[in-house]
């Protein structure tokens, strides 16, 4: 088997006590693992935590633990530990971030199977008419359109945003491109509303790819209510997608929603809905899918628990999860090009790109 290493950078954990928690990848213990409290190993208040001090890790299990007199925040001091169902209107605070902290190490792993590629999904088709201005040089432009988490939500800063991330990964392959990136993202937004303002926000821009993300707040349920029906959805969302195919020369990416923590009394358990739609109209209008939904269910079957993934604790990815995001990308564009990193690799993106 063709195996080679890999370094994982910057995944995100939570720890309760001394509980044992699930590492993604089985870490090589010869090159050790090192815990830090920032996503951005250069923030300037950033604490390395000390291996058999702080934590400890099993490396034939794959897990990773805090020891008792640990440095790293105790997860099970959150007010939400132990709650099987929570409304977040009740709580002061339900968010993780002074709880998560984010792990490096190198893994062993085969190159030809560890792609995050959601299968069936719309990923094939391309996105050859931005690729081949950027390949020339010329100037193109990329406006992403959703919610709360294509406007950035909870990402620690603008370069962890997976818009920013898809933005730089270009921007390295093709150094002679010319990019222009616009957010049109309104939190708190359902297929709805981008319905409603996108012939006003988005298409007298006339960008060369436009970027769709809705459907997190579309599946809330209040009561026995839907944010948006899935029918509704389905409606909506064929309406951007049309307004977008009637511009000349201009790509589309769908993408579907992350997971939403299942404890949280609004999560409708329906995301996989949602989701099946964004594929089925992607493949349906040859667009493409930057399948999230698929890659965070491998990422919860993997043992990731929905609080490592989700800042807020609800619905808004912290910086791995908009890595994941972002990883959920890399299908659409990797086909086009050559398999070699660029030879100088931003210091500023915490992951490396496969």
């Amino acid at each position: 088997m063709n195996v080679e290493s890999r370094r994982q950078t910057a995944e995100a954990f939570i720890f309760a006590k001394e509980e044992n928690m699930s590492i993604r990848y089985r870490p090589l213990a010869k090159l050790g693992m090192v815990l830090r409290s920032h996503a951005d190993e250069d923030h300037p208040d950033n604490i390395i935590y000390a291996e058999g001090i702080d934590y400890v890790v099993d490396y034939d299990r794959g897990v990773i633990r805090r020891t008792k007199q640990s440095r790293i925040p105790d997860w099970s001091r959150h007010e939400l530990y132990g709650q099987t169902v929570f409304d977040h209107a009740t709580f002061k605070n339900c968010s993780n971030r002074e709880f998560t902290v984010y792990g490096d190490y190198v893994y062993d792993s085969d190159p030809f199977t560890e792609f995050f590629v959601a299968h069936d999904s719309g990923n094939r088709a391309r996105v050859e008419r931005l690729l081949s201005k950027l390949r020339t040089g010329e100037e193109s432009s990329i406006v992403v359109f959703g919610d709360s988490i294509s406007a950035g939500g909870e990402a620690s800063e603008e370069k962890f945003m997976y818009f920013n991330r898809v933005h730089q990964f270009l921007n390295d392959y093709y150094p002679r491109s010319r990019i222009c990136l616009l957010n049109k993202s309104v939190g708190g937004e359902t297929s709805k509303d981008g319905k409603n303002r996108i012939q006003r926000d988005v298409i007298p821009l006339c960008p060369d790819l436009v970027i769709i993300g809705f459907g997190m707040n579309d599946q809330n349920k209040y009561g026995e209510e839907l944010g948006v029906s899935p029918e509704d959805f389905e409606s909506n969302l064929c309406q951007m997608i049309e307004a977008v195919k009637k511009l000349d020369n201009c790509d589309l990416v769908l993408v579907t929603p992350c997971l939403p923590n299942p404890k949280w009394w609004y999560a409708s358990g329906l995301t996989g809905t949602y989701a099946e739609i964004i594929r089925r109209l992607g493949r349906e209008y040859g667009a493409g899918v930057a399948d999230v939904t698929a890659v965070w269910e491998q990422e919860l079957e993997a043992g990731k628990l929905p609080e490592s993934l989700l800042l807020n604790n609800i619905n808004h990815p912290n910086d791995y999860g908009h890595w994941l995001y972002f990883q959920a990308f890399v299908p659409l564009l990797r086909d086009h090009l050559e398999f070699t990193k660029p030879a100088a690799q931003h210091s500023e993106t915490p992951h490396t790109y496969f």
